[in-house]
């Protein structure tokens, strides 16, 4: 006879792979989501906790990029697929920054150490800080300068890409893509380094 008491741990484990649970008016509900973007989600995160702005900014910008390879037939990034995903899931966020000037400050902050977005109005992207007087100032258009708190822009992109790992996690696509994509293997990746973490 079954114990009706027991604790059903491996049961749950085993069911709910691939799922999150989040709230809604008050109720758990299982949602499917992309386990292995959240590495990269992550350690944004660390970044900025940690107050390694600039690097939270580069791992941000590569946001769409990472996202948008996912949902494409061969995985691959393309700054069209890149503009679009930004299109989509950041307008509402950033009024202000349009998905060309995402791409161009991506490609200017990773390729280039520059912040500026070439062919605009703008020449030039601010990243302020958290201060101790709690004073924030963000999506602000100054004279010819866009301005954003840096912890908040980070933020926004991180949950514009979870959001959408709820709907992607759905894609047949974005499902085989998802096993490619680097994350931390926590015991190896055999046959190569078995029993020992690596990012693979």
């Amino acid at each position: 006879m079954k114990d009706e008491t027991a604790p059903c741990i491996s049961t749950y484990e085993q069911s709910w792979n691939h799922l999150r649970l989040i709230t809604s008016f008050g109720c758990w509900i299982p949602m499917p989501y992309i386990p292995s973007i959240e590495m990269f989600l992550t350690e944004i995160e660390n970044a900025i906790d940690s107050r390694l702005y600039y690097i939270a900014l580069v791992l941000t910008l590569t946001v769409p990029d990472v996202c948008s390879a996912l949902e494409s037939e061969n995985g691959r990034a393309h700054s069209t697929l890149y503009k679009n995903w930004c299109r989509k899931h950041l307008q509402q966020a950033f009024p202000s920054l349009t998905p060309e000037d995402c791409y161009s400050l991506r490609c200017g902050v990773i390729h280039q150490g520059r912040m500026g977005i070439p062919g605009r109005d703008f020449a030039r992207v601010i990243f302020t800080f958290p201060d101790s007087g709690l004073n924030v100032f963000h999506n602000n258009v100054m004279n010819d300068a866009l301005q954003f708190d840096a912890v908040r822009f980070c933020q926004s992109i991180i949950s514009a890409a979870r959001a959408w790992t709820f709907i992607a996690a759905e894609n047949p696509i974005v499902r085989a893509n998802a096993d490619n994509l680097v994350q931390l293997r926590s015991n190896g990746m055999p046959p190569y380094i078995v029993g020992a973490p690596v990012i693979a």
